[in-house]
């Protein structure tokens, strides 16, 4: 017999980037291990990616899209433009503004979805018989929603932490003792009560059940976001071509930077060590901040901004580089792991890691034999590292893939867990 889900998430398709890829691969896979899922999410919002190829991926059941008053939703209605275009109002405010503004709120400022996913939760759950609930976290304020209609209707929860709540300690979302202590609340109360909890880090249950109680590691699952080895087919023949391409993909936040890359980058060309034609390339919307800071690098004329694409373009590209660019600033979390790592992982390409040296990221980097590591934070680390790529770099060198990591099989673990849930 079927495991029927209702699956809460935020982020779904038409919206791109990575929370978007979590949710609609895990739903792809679980409908073909027979689980039958239907999806409350919001509608139309005004958001950093937009991906309008990945609807024809979505295999749930049933879409069930509401109203939301949080302010991305109030900023899509108020404004009419291209729905492929990033608002420029969202993408030129600077990010102090921006972070003031998300510190309004209590817990979240996607808050104004609460009432919208309860009312439509209730209704989908009178008129459905369900074996659990499902909810893709953040936005954490979302939680509140799911343990109340758990709650309510008996059914067990199941909570995908994607990333750190309370315990990101680099990037204060509650500026006021009130919200932190409200948060850390619901916080510890959505672990106790949520019958697994799926983390997208090692490093995130390991946290989690160091803070809230250890009783937690028995019911803590980590699920990687791998890649879905499906969405390279037909694109094994692409490779680099003249030049030398150093490429970033998504986008660059928080206390994250490519300044001291930069000027790494400018001394091996003051001293002839780049080789000839080197280009860096950002692929993605960006920031005011990023734009600026490359602008004012010393090396502008290097540096090419390559607005978004599809998640397929974007393999292509990806591909096509010689260098692939990672960067995750060292005061954040043990279990910090920008999700591109695995797409990367799996394009074969050397990776130029500008990432902590001793938490999960470089951990999962020098188990698959990636070994250009240094911290992003230091131009010497980073100089040094790069002129050892580049004397190293074989154009027909390809790193070996760790199946293990892609989508499917991280879901048909998954899967096995939720099924067990059922039968207890």
């Amino acid at each position: 017999m079927a495991l029927r889900i209702l699956y809460i998430a935020y982020f779904y398709p038409p919206l791109g980037g990575p929370a978007v890829l979590r949710n609609l691969k895990t739903i792809k896979y679980l409908s073909r291990m027979n689980c039958v899922i239907d999806v409350i999410a919001p509608a139309d919002i005004e958001y950093l990616y937009r991906d309008e190829s990945l609807t024809r991926q979505q295999r749930e059941r049933q879409l069930m899209r509401t109203a939301s008053a949080d302010p991305m939703a109030l900023l899509k209605k108020m404004r009419a433009s291209s729905k492929d275009q990033a608002s420029d109002l969202y993408m030129n405010t600077p990010e102090n503004i921006k972070l003031a503004m998300r510190r309004l709120w209590p817990i979240d400022n996607k808050i104004g979805w609460l009432p919208f996913l309860k009312k439509t939760g209730r209704k989908a759950i009178k008129e459905n018989d369900y074996d659990l609930i499902y909810i893709s976290l953040g936005p954490f304020s979302a939680g509140i929603g799911a343990y109340q209609l758990s709650k309510e209707s008996g059914l067990p929860l199941v909570l995908d932490i994607r990333d750190y709540w309370t315990l990101l300690g680099d990037y204060e979302l509650q500026g006021f003792a009130w919200q932190r202590n409200l948060s850390r609340h619901w916080d510890n109360k959505l672990y106790h009560h949520a019958s697994l909890i799926v983390t997208a880090t090692q490093g995130i249950a390991d946290d989690i059940c160091e803070v809230f109680g250890v009783e937690l590691y028995d019911k803590c699952h980590t699920m990687y976001n791998g890649w879905d080895e499906s969405d390279f087919k037909d694109l094994e023949d692409i490779r680099p071509g003249e030049g030398f391409e150093l490429a970033y993909f998504g986008n660059i936040y928080a206390r994250r930077t490519l300044s001291k890359f930069y000027a790494a980058v400018q001394e091996l060309h003051d001293e002839g060590s780049l080789p000839p034609q080197t280009k860096i390339k950002l692929y993605g919307n960006f920031f005011k901040e990023t734009v600026m800071e490359a602008q004012n690098s010393g090396i502008a004329e290097m540096v090419e901004f390559i607005p978004q694409l599809s998640h397929k373009d974007a393999l292509k590209a990806m591909l096509g580089s010689h260098v692939l660019l990672l960067t995750l600033n060292s005061s954040g979390p043990q279990g910090t792991l920008s999700s591109k790592v695995f797409e990367y992982l799996r394009c074969g390409r050397p990776i130029l890691a500008m990432v902590p040296a001793y938490k999960e990221a470089a951990a999962l980097l020098r188990q698959c034999h990636q070994p250009y590591i240094c911290g992003m934070e230091s131009s010497s680390s980073i100089r040094n590292t790069l002129r050892r790529l580049i004397r190293e770099y074989d154009p027909q060198r390809v790193y070996p893939i760790p199946v293990n990591y892609e989508r499917k099989a991280q879901v048909q673990s998954l899967a096995k867990l939720l099924k067990n849930l059922k039968s207890d």
